[in-house]
């Protein structure tokens, strides 16, 4: 008897259930809110949109003027970014010059390593002059 009263006032702090899911077989169930739910539900009120009828002509014209601004900045920045693409306006402007300056880099290794006389191969990343041979004195022994 004291675990009925017990469920009836627990039931009675909790208020209605938030839902009731009926099941094919009978069973019933019933769903209540959680304490995350209501501050979820809070937030969502305290977020609710503002209410332009209510407010006076000074902040009425002050959220207009913000969102005005707001809207034309995004609509700027997503314009200019699309002209830079269209216009070419997104790549390196010397772009050349550092492709020239690897190429004569590369010839120039590949200058030196037939005057050694070593077995490098010619790198393909740009930055790398050359390729050490596995297990040889520059790769480095234990």
């Amino acid at each position: 008897m004291e675990k009925d009263s017990f469920q009836q006032l627990e039931l009675e702090k909790r208020g209605p259930p938030k839902r009731i899911i009926h099941f094919a077989d009978g069973d019933i169930m019933e769903e209540y809110s959680t304490e995350e739910e209501e501050d979820e539900d809070k937030e969502q009120r305290t977020n609710s949109p503002l209410d332009l009828s209510k407010l006076a002509w000074g902040p009425y014209l002050r959220y207009w003027a913000g969102r005005i601004a707001s809207t034309s900045f995004s609509t700027c920045e997503f314009l200019g970014g699309r002209f830079a693409v269209f216009l070419g306006l997104d790549q390196p402007k010397y772009q050349y010059v550092l492709n020239e300056y690897y190429r004569i880099q590369n010839k120039e290794s590949d200058k030196e390593s037939k005057r050694n006389g070593s077995k490098a191969q010619p790198s393909k990343v740009p930055n790398e002059k050359c390729h050490l041979e596995a297990g040889g004195p520059e790769y480095g022994t234990r």
